[in-house]
């Protein structure tokens, strides 16, 4: 409570809808205290209402979350120091979408992410398997896309689409935050043939926080080799904190 002072302001001007939970005030007394100072100033009363409805009119349709939302959801789940980073406007929410792509000829199995990843332009823009440092991320979907390159070529040429069906016929397992956050599960999912979505892509019913300079693992199995000169290409996305 001893920096209330200095993010009053920024209470009533904020972006986004959970603003008490971004003053990284979390015990209940201390909350109670922090809105009743806020309800005996006229000014800032007449501002936080203010705020409140309008915050109101930007409420998702039921059955209708953006990743930013999902990700507003989990404020609590993120240190006290990235929050109040979020309030103050030192730090703000961004679309994110991490990619990486793997060659799988002759393979039967492939681990998408790995401590020796470096960022290289199409082939990735995450390094060592893991989120950089306070850029945490909640994870909306996943796509999952496969390709073959011609002759004589590689991966920076390649038309990445569906996954043919001896690779959808396996299963995948992801790993984040040193647990497994989704268990053993078919690569069907991906299929995404006569729906109007992105190529490949499975929006999660259970959205993931995922936790920076943590390891990622996004294991893949199938029963069959994969060709000559085959890759898939992994695109995580989602909503994830950055410098304004």
């Amino acid at each position: 409570m001893d920096d209330f002072n200095e993010i009053d302001e920024n209470i009533f001007d904020s972006e986004y809808d959970d603003t008490l939970t971004l003053t990284g005030v979390d015990d209940e007394e201390q909350q109670e205290e922090l809105l009743g100072r806020i309800w005996r100033h006229p000014r800032h009363r007449r501002r936080f209402v203010r705020n409140m409805f309008s915050r109101h009119r930007r409420m998702p349709i039921i059955g209708k979350t953006s990743s930013r939302d999902d990700f507003q959801r989990r404020f609590k789940q993120l240190p006290k120091d990235t929050r109040r980073g979020l309030l103050k406007k030192q730090k703000q929410l961004v679309d994110t979408t991490l990619y990486v792509v793997k060659e799988i000829s002759g393979s039967k199995i492939i681990k998408m992410f790995q401590d020796d990843d470096n960022k290289i332009v199409t082939l990735s823009n995450i390094s060592g398997g893991k989120l950089e440092k306070g850029n945490f991320m909640t994870l909306k979907g996943i796509q999952l896309l496969y390709g073959v390159a011609e002759k004589d070529q590689d991966y920076r040429t390649v038309n990445f689409g569906m996954l043919p069906d001896f690779i959808r016929n396996g299963e995948y397992e992801f790993t984040a935050n040193g647990s497994i956050l989704i268990p053993s599960r078919s690569l069907e999912v991906f299929d995404t043939t006569g729906m109007q979505i992105r190529k490949g892509y499975n929006e999660l019913v259970n959205p993931k926080m995922l936790e920076t300079q943590q390891p990622m693992e996004f294991e893949a199995e199938w029963a069959a080799h994969a060709p000559e000169r085959a890759y898939l290409k992994i695109i995580l996305h989602g909503t994830s904190v950055a410098k304004y």
